[in-house]
């Protein structure tokens, strides 16, 4: 049996999902070493028992070592290069090693600097590297890793599990919001904007948010506007089922799987244009519609042209989108992660 070591930050449903499949479908033991999910987002996650989970905290930076010095891997996948201790222990690996990011790149002086190190002292410990999309591939390329050696196609939601999503008509069309109230996420903006649209002219549209953090006491309350607070994942998928689309305002996000999994839902997508799931997700003007980060106007604008459709053009919208979700799927993403072992 081929075994995998991953050392992950905090794990989410989808990559739980996707490692589900590397590990029925490819015959693989995964032992993963994570750090505590997220207190705004308290996912419970059902696994196979191929996997088994450990907490970073338990485990020293000696033990580390000595887990991956046995020789017992077959690759070794690391998320980041956050955590020192996880960098110095795949030093002592004699198995392929594969480094997953989602950092985009920008130019940035720091970036351009970071590079330089990443070059002498992260690229040596590699020999593939996981990556999103287009931003984080240029990345790759500039931290030395060859062309062949980068792997796209490095997030995926669950598409079977949203796919099965029914959209079903409710007496208001309902545009959903999932993510964070936090700055990053633009929800302040969002709220007004959309309050003030169906205040003068979209009357039959509720905003649903979905989701907690540091902004939601500032959130709007309104009677165009439904705050639900976090949901575990079997509910989140039940509401799905009762929206018209999804919108994500983003300033920041480097790639963004809600909208892979809105889209494999059916949903057309409002995306602004610095989400990085948009260049696998999102035809502006086919399935949703794309707008300027950080420009509450151009955002308004984008949120008038998907109110301002019928039910027909919303569904045809949204079955575009269940089209495009099935290009990144757990299945594409176990083949990429099995195509690496030794």
């Amino acid at each position: 049996m081929k075994r995998i070591l991953v050392l992950y930050k905090e794990l989410a449903g989808y990559f739980i999902a996707c490692l589900d499949e590397l590990c029925e479908q490819h015959g693989v033991q995964a032992d993963v070493v994570a750090y505590p999910v997220n207190a705004d987002a308290p996912f419970q996650f059902k696994h196979s028992e191929r996997i088994r989970l450990i907490a970073r905290n338990t485990v020293s930076n000696d033990q580390l070592d000595r887990m991956i010095a046995d020789n017992s891997y077959d690759l070794i996948f690391t998320g980041g290069w956050f955590d020192k201790g996880y960098l110095n222990a795949i030093r002592r690996r004699t198995c392929p090693a594969l480094l997953g990011f989602d950092n985009a790149w920008n130019g940035s002086l720091k970036q351009q600097l970071s590079t330089i190190y990443g070059r002498f002292f992260l690229k040596p410990l590699f020999e593939y590297a996981f990556v999103p999309g287009t931003a984080q591939a240029i990345f790759a390329r500039k931290l030395g890793f060859a062309e062949k050696h980068i792997v796209r196609g490095a997030y995926s939601c669950d598409v079977s599990r949203f796919s099965q999503v029914q959209l079903h008509q409710q007496t208001k069309n309902r545009l959903i919001y999932a993510g964070r109230y936090s700055p990053e996420k633009f929800v302040l903006p969002l709220f007004n904007e959309f309050h003030k649209l169906a205040e003068t002219s979209f009357p039959n549209w509720e905003l649903h948010c979905i989701g907690t953090g540091p902004q939601w006491a500032e959130r709007l309350e309104s009677p165009h506007i439904m705050h639900h607070g976090f949901m575990q994942p079997d509910a989140l998928l039940e509401f799905m089922q009762t929206g018209n689309a999804f919108v994500l305002p983003s300033t920041f996000e480097p790639w963004g799987v809600v909208a892979h999994e809105f889209a494999a839902a059916g949903y057309p997508l409002v995306l602004s244009d610095a989400v990085g799931a948009s260049e696998a997700f999102l035809e502006h003007g086919k399935n949703g519609f794309r707008f300027q980060a950080n420009n509450a106007e151009t955002l308004k604008e984008a949120l008038a042209k998907i109110m301002s459709l019928n039910a027909h053009q919303l569904q045809e919208m949204g079955a575009a989108s269940r089209v495009l979700a099935q290009s990144i799927t757990p299945k594409t993403w176990a083949y990429s992660v099995a195509s690496m072992m030794r």
